[in-house]
């Protein structure tokens, strides 16, 4: 029986991770849960008709991935979409298949993944050196994780395309840069296209993380549904599986309430300059949709003021300033980690926000162009160069300022200012 003990501590083991270290988190999870010797995620190549490994347990210990041949395979029967169940004497069904000889397999068992096309993209897969037991609990894991692994396969193709299109736009940015003295005339007018050119390619660089926070939940809802499906269909109905499942529902609806809130304020479209803006709930707004970047590396602390601090303005471009900072300083903590601390001040007429990382810093030489269009430190598909220079843009339609303080090796610090609205409507 699958408790919701069980449950539980897969899902401990994946939170607050995703990419490879998700996928392998979970494969060797499940792999210890379900008691198999082998446990992969694959992925199809149609074309070739072979599959991939991109997660492989052996032993319950990680092991190098490798390509395979899909023809006189199970793996075959899932490509056709198919559950692929074989409890004991594989071999003699498959007797062309050598890896199964090779590894001594009994038992296979063996479920699609499939995209948001509603294509067969990959597989999951169980592998024993002898009969296997509980089929049923292994396909309900198989089902609940399956829908999430296929949404964060797709968001790693797609977050290998962003970054190839990066690269290919820093390369055409270089090759520009000689020609950057003449088109600066052009460059005021063009700034305000700049501006929603980069708040889509800000949404398109966060979009990998957010589509991650988002897929959790509402896997967890879908995993819920199919769970209870199973149950109602099924006999011998368990009241501690039931709870299971609507607790998982429960928590996929809350996370996904407060993410898409979030994203909402960031998304906000028009010119009106007249928004009621709390500094807090803005702030807060930020962290929730960069939550996927902080991981268990960065930890952030918060000093807000007691009273409540209002602005006037543009929300969703003060959301806009403030991710681009938070981006900028999370991406400084990225290899070694660190702390983000969030401050906001009363100043009388004005609110100030102190943004202090312990990241890398920023070079003696850099921090005079930093604030350049265009001008950027960082690696090839990490950035264009635009996000402070917009941020000072939208900050002087505001009558703020910002001022950015960095010691490298040390960290860096940004203090924001901006006119505080006295009288909340």
């Amino acid at each position: 029986m699958l408790t919701g003990d069980l449950l539980s501590e897969i899902i401990e083991a994946v939170s607050n991770t995703y990419g490879n270290e998700f996928l392998n988190r979970l494969t060797e999870k499940l792999c210890t849960v379900i008691g198999a010797d082998y446990t992969f995620i694959g992925l199809f190549d149609k074309e070739n008709y072979k599959s991939r490994t991109v997660s492989l347990v052996a032993k319950g210990q990680l092991v190098e991935n490798f390509d395979y041949s899909l023809e006189g395979t199970p793996c075959a029967n899932v490509f056709e979409n198919m559950i692929c169940f074989y409890p004991t004497e594989v071999q003699k069904h498959f007797p062309d298949d050598h890896l199964l000889v090779e590894m001594k397999i009994d038992g296979y068992i063996g479920t699609p993944l499939i995209n948001s096309k509603q294509e067969i993209m990959g597989l999951i897969v169980g592998l024993f050196e002898r009969e296997i037991p509980n089929k049923n609990q292994i396909l309900t894991l198989f089902q609940i994780f399956s829908g999430r692994i296929a949404a964060e396969l797709e968001r790693l193709e797609y977050e290998r395309k962003l970054e190839s299109s990066n690269q290919e736009l820093e390369l055409q940015v270089k090759e520009r840069t000689s020609k950057l003295e003449k088109t600066l005339r052009e460059l005021s007018e063009r700034q305000n296209q700049l501006i929603e050119s980069e708040k889509l390619a800000s949404l398109g660089l966060l979009s990998a993380g957010i589509a991650h926070e988002i897929n959790n939940p509402l896997n967890f809802i879908t995993g819920g549904y199919y769970g209870l499906l199973d149950v109602l269909e099924s006999s011998g109905i368990s009241t501690e599986k039931i709870n299971l499942y609507l607790e998982a529902i429960r928590v996929g609806v809350e996370r996904t309430t407060k993410i898409v809130k979030g994203l909402n304020q960031y998304t906000r479209s028009g010119d009106s300059q007249e928004e009621i803006i709390s500094v807090e709930e803005m702030l807060e707004n930020c962290l929730v949709i960069l939550s996927h970047s902080l991981r268990d590396k960065i930890h952030v602390k918060k000093q807000f003021a007691k009273e409540e601090l209002c602005i006037r303005g543009n929300s969703g471009k003060i959301h806009q300033v403030f991710l681009n900072l938070f981006t900028n300083a999370i991406q400084s903590m990225e290899k070694n980690g660190g702390e983000l601390f969030i401050s906001t001040f009363n100043l009388g007429d004005v609110v100030s926000v102190c943004i202090e990382d312990t990241g890398i810093g920023i070079q003696k030489e850099h921090l005079s162009q930093i604030e350049i269009p265009f001008f950027t430190t960082k690696e090839p598909g990490k950035g264009v160069g635009l996000g402070l220079s917009i941020a000072s843009k939208i900050l002087n339609e505001h009558s703020g300022s910002m001022e950015i303080k960095s010691e490298w090796g040390v960290g860096t610090k940004i203090t924001i200012q901006l006119p505080k609205l006295t009288e909340v409507l």
